[in-house]
């Protein structure tokens, strides 16, 4: 009988490399996601969000499908379903966090979108019909304090939600939806094919949207609108689906979503970068919100290997 050989030192510390230059990898970009934010703001002052959306949208279904390659041939009638649920999702994450961007920072914008990881578990465990854990809810219920402070003004008497805000943090919903669906349906299909079907379909809706609710014109000589596109459409719809589906493959669930929950972080460096005011009621709410966030996420990790 023959034994296996033990693993070499070099194959070990080649392991242990490749799942720290994974690591370093995502943070990169996570940081893209969160400077983005200030590049989406920038674009939505020269172009409809709609519009907006639906060129970002076909550029990262063209970048996926390149990468697709011959995978091609693996579609079948099992992909269309999931992803006309997936893409309609995406579609309205998309739309009514860039409606709201419109009207709010990209420092504010970042920490209400970055609650996604709260609601997770949450509607999770209402889908699932299951109880959510005690670390879930105190998770959520950080995260709305955080967001009174960052989103709500006035006295007790008069409070009003700021104008976007509410948008921004709904979107926040439909990107929890958008994870909790991949989950479901990505195990079963080539992630690839499945992320470029999707993300094509959401692109035909709200592109089909902008023709009913926008004008017609795209302002091609608009550098802002094109750093937005190439960003959030290239370098986060197209490369940042493969990176972030070879990085979980590597790394471990807890450390990715450590390295995600910066994300809000960034977009509040990169708004304080380019002008906007960040108060001590913005920094304290964007606080309470990544430590739900932290919370929330870290105890549904610690729940399933339980």
């Amino acid at each position: 009988m023959e034994y296996p050989k033990a693993l070499t030192p070099q194959t070990n510390f080649w392991r242990s490399y490749q799942a720290f230059f994974s690591e370093i990898i995502f943070v990169f970009v996570v940081m893209i996601w969160g400077i983005t934010f200030i590049f989406t703001k920038d674009a939505l002052q020269v172009i409809g969000p709609f519009a907006y959306n639906t060129i970002r949208m076909f550029m990262g279904a063209v970048t996926l499908a390149l990468m697709v390659g011959r995978d091609w041939q693996l579609v079948n009638r099992a992909y269309w379903w999931p992803s006309l649920i997936t893409g309609f999702v995406l579609f309205g994450s998309y739309a009514v966090q860039a409606y709201g961007m419109q009207f709010t920072t990209a420092s504010k914008a970042g920490f209400l979108t970055g609650t996604n990881l709260v609601y997770v578990p949450i509607l999770s465990a209402w889908l699932l019909r299951r109880a959510p854990s005690r670390t879930a809810v105190a998770g959520v219920l950080l995260a709305f304090v955080g967001l009174y402070l960052i989103s709500f003004e006035g006295g007790l008497g008069g409070l009003t939600i700021a104008p976007g805000d509410f948008w921004v943090a709904l979107g926040g919903v439909g990107w929890a939806l958008y994870i909790i669906v991949l989950a479901r349906y990505s195990p079963h299909l080539n992630v690839m094919v499945y992320a470029a079907l999707h993300v094509f379909l959401a692109a035909l809706m709200s592109g089909a949207v902008w023709l009913w609710v926008e004008p017609l014109t795209v302002p091609v000589t608009s550098a802002a609108l094109w750093i937005g596109v190439f960003t959030t459409g290239f370098l986060i719809l197209g490369l940042g689906t493969s990176v972030q589906t070879w990085v979980t493959r590597t790394a471990s669930p807890t450390r990715v979503a450590l390295i995600a929950a910066l994300e809000p972080v960034f977009a509040a460096i990169g708004g304080w970068w380019v002008g906007e005011i960040i108060t001590p009621r913005i920094l304290m709410g964007g606080a309470l919100i990544v430590a739900g966030m932290l919370l929330a996420e870290l105890g549904h990790l610690l729940r399933q290997r339980q």
